[in-house]
């Protein structure tokens, strides 16, 4: 069961006490423009994001956080305001056989994680990332191929609108650099990084990757994944965010697949490159 933050308040204080740095909290329903509440909350008793599904009970009813600005702690502690834009929680039933997939394919596996005391400097993504754009040993060549062909049927035989009747479930390659030796150093040697977060938690819980690493490109690349406990990584995602350029790490990434004999898959929008294959520079092309 997927698990998010609660937490309660009640209107116009906090039910966790006084004297501790608050934070102005208003509250919306939905889209509305004005506030039904506003509430001094202390800033220990808030989330450290608000990325983290979160549920809040107010009064007597769960509401859930649609969207927070700013959404982390680090931002709403340093200008002491924070507008929580909120929907009540609902149970919907549905047919079951009229549920459609988002997503053409996802891996069968998922990263294992811990509890976290804080997830204040990490980088919150979604399980469905997981392996979804991701760095793969030139040896499983055969098997990309495989695979691909396969979401390709789902594209072509199950696509409903939107989504999609069935889904592809990835389960050829469990280890995807397991005959490489990269480690963070090794990244930060082949791109211009900006940024290096604390590790990685998914939006479903408080909780982090056990072994995650995440840092940012100047091109606005999230580079992102799973290492052991020599160092070695063991699954590389790359990800975009809002400031992301495909030419300015094109280069850095060709350079990196070459040097480093791999391939680089988006495995939904079935684009596929590295040596012999696409440049990057192609994606989204």
């Amino acid at each position: 069961m997927n698990k998010v933050i609660v937490f309660f308040l009640t209107m116009g204080f906090s039910m966790f006490g006084f004297g501790k740095k608050e934070v102005e909290v208003e509250f919306y329903e939905g889209k509305e423009r004005t506030p039904f509440a506003v509430s001094n909350v202390p800033i220990d008793q808030l989330p450290d994001t608000f990325e983290i599904d979160t549920v809040m009970h107010l009064g007597n009813e769960d509401w859930i956080v649609v969207t927070a600005e700013p959404a982390e702690k680090s931002k709403f502690r340093k200008i002491g305001k924070l507008s929580l834009y909120l929907e009540k929680s609902e149970i919907i039933q549905m047919d079951p056989s009229e549920l459609l997939y988002s997503l053409p394919t996802i891996s069968n596996d998922l990263a294992s994680v811990e509890n976290s005391r804080s997830v204040e400097s990490v980088v919150v993504l979604r399980e469905d990332d997981w392996r979804q754009f991701e760095f793969l040993s030139k040896k499983f060549e055969s098997t990309i191929e495989e695979e691909l062909t396969a979401i390709e049927n789902i594209y072509k035989n199950f696509r409903d609108g939107v989504g999609f009747k069935d889904m592809h479930l990835r389960k050829g390659i469990d280890t995807p650099l397991e005959d490489k030796s990269l480690t963070v150093k090794s990244l930060e040697s082949s791109f211009d990084i900006t940024d290096v977060y604390g590790g990685i938690a998914f939006n479903e819980a408080e909780a982090t990757i056990v072994g995650g690493f995440a840092i940012k490109t100047s091109s606005g690349w999230l580079l992102w994944g799973q290492a052991d406990e020599s160092g070695n990584i063991k699954v590389l995602n790359i990800s975009p965010t809002q400031d992301s350029s495909v030419d300015d790490v094109a280069t850095e990434i060709d350079d990196f697949t070459g040097k480093y004999g791999l391939y680089l898959v988006d495995w939904p929008r079935l684009f596929w490159c590295g040596p012999d294959k696409a440049r990057f520079s192609e994606y989204g092309q």
